[in-house]
């Protein structure tokens, strides 16, 4: 599990980095529909669970 922070990113290029062609069948609009967004998640903290118990960690200290 990770926690962290969402945000929702207006760049209009990165939204068509992302764009598949595809993806029309989700946002009939194309790249430009209102709909379709791109986010953006940056872990903070996280857990796992290993040999029967859980350990939380975090994301500063891998670095």
């Amino acid at each position: 599990m990770l926690t962290g922070t969402m945000e929702v990113l207006q760049d209009d290029e990165m939204k068509r980095e992302i764009w598949r062609t595809g993806d029309t069948i989700f946002y009939k609009k194309g790249v430009t529909d209102p709909d379709y967004c791109v986010l953006k998640f940056t872990a903070v903290k996280g857990r796992y669970y290993c040999d029967l118990k859980t350990e939380s960690f975090d994301i500063e200290d891998l670095k």
